[in-house]
């Protein structure tokens, strides 16, 4: 006689990438919508050579970065999500499905009119897959065996902007701190306007003579308030005098530049030496 005992290990890994150990591959990584077309759709693509099983949800959540400058996802602030939460207006067709190896499948999205006010909301669009276990029945050792579940999160974003959007930048401080080794430069802003900012940060630091030594650049999301760091190992600097310059531009690689919100490129530098 059969027997099978099954053990479920769970493993949610929550990536902004698009791939997961092969997996399943999502595209686009965002999703825009807006008042004149509410309706929006993204692909899932199954690369493995298991069957998967797909569920979609719509939790809101935004990240946020500590004192490190280490960005955190929050997925907890009911005033940020009742602000600028589109969760309960969103709909996705299929919301669950079951895919075979190398089959696609486009889930279509759409978002329930609302009176909305002038600006961008948004929700996550949560995506877990899992390989597809085979009926118990269909077993046929006559052992006991163990059925391990990895079970996959993925999360990407889905845009709505209604009426006048704008956006920027607020520099709250720029400043320096060293160890040992490096130097760390930390810019503390804020966003205004009523959309998130996306986009990039630069560090660009410079001689004496003005000339750019090293150039440092990080695609961004900021939502509220920001704080990004850059490390620079003191052995790539000769001199003892240097000007470090910040800025924030509104374009990024993965984005086209027509879902981005446009605004001035916003700057601050200060004046530091080596040791």
């Amino acid at each position: 006689m059969k027997k099978t005992a099954v053990t479920s290990i769970i493993l949610f890994l929550s990536v902004l990438a698009c791939e997961v150990q092969a997996q399943i591959t999502i595209a686009p990584t965002m999703v825009f919508i807006d008042q004149q077309n509410r309706f929006g759709n993204f692909l899932v693509l199954n690369g493995s050579d298991q069957a998967q099983e797909v569920s979609i949800e719509f939790p809101f959540g935004y990240p946020a970065t500590n004192a490190e400058g280490e960005v955190q996802m929050i997925y907890d602030d009911s005033t940020k999500a009742e602000q600028f939460g589109i969760s309960n207006l969103v709909k996705g067709f299929p919301q669950s499905f079951v895919l075979q190896p190398g089959q696609r499948q486009v889930v279509r999205l759409t978002v329930r009119p609302k009176d909305f006010s002038d600006g961008t909301y948004w929700t996550r669009i949560k995506v877990t897959s899992n390989a597809q276990n085979p009926p118990i029945g269909e077993e046929t050792d006559d052992e006991i065996t163990a059925q391990i579940t990895y079970k996959f999160e993925q999360i990407t974003t889905l845009f709505y902007k209604h009426g006048e959007t704008n956006t920027g930048i607020k520099i709250n401080d720029f400043t320096h701190r060293k160890s040992d080794n490096s130097i760390t430069f930390l810019a503390d802003v804020s966003r205004s306007g009523n959309s998130p900012f996306l986009g990039s940060i630069n560090l660009n630091i410079l001689d004496s003579e003005g000339n750019t030594l090293l150039t440092r650049s990080a695609a961004t999301s900021i939502y509220f308030d920001y704080r990004q760091t850059f490390d620079i190992p003191k052995d790539s600097l000769d001199e003892e005098e240097y000007t470090a310059e910040i800025s924030f531009e509104s374009q990024r690689p993965d984005v086209a530049r027509e879902n981005i919100i446009q605004m001035e490129p916003v700057s601050n530098s200060i004046s530091f030496s080596r040791e």
